[in-house]
């Protein structure tokens, strides 16, 4: 199972995205995002960042995101995923061909 949150810029927090089984999770990706996957069966998250997203939403979220972690899926590590620079396993895991 995993977990979907969106970077509230406006808030300095992330906001968990309803998920439905039926949409792949590739679908929430966007230029402007910054979405944060918390893979349960690996124990990994990802923070994935669309190629528009800005130099301070990606310093917030490096602020943000050990604590969040820390709060809700202490023993995750985490990984940083630019957009185009997906890793097979990453991509794999959205569902992406």
């Amino acid at each position: 199972m995993i977990d979907v949150y969106e970077l509230n810029n406006q808030l300095d927090d992330f906001k968990e995205l309803e998920i439905h089984e039926n949409v792949p999770l590739f679908e929430f990706l966007g230029l402007n995002k910054i979405l944060l996957f918390a893979d349960k069966h690996n124990q990994k998250i990802y923070i994935w960042q669309g190629k528009n997203t800005t130099s301070k939403m990606k310093f917030i979220t490096t602020q943000l995101a050990p604590n969040f972690r820390d709060q809700h899926y202490i023993s995750y590590s985490i990984t940083t995923v630019d957009e185009d620079e997906e890793t097979f396993e990453f991509k794999v895991m959205l569902g992406l061909p």
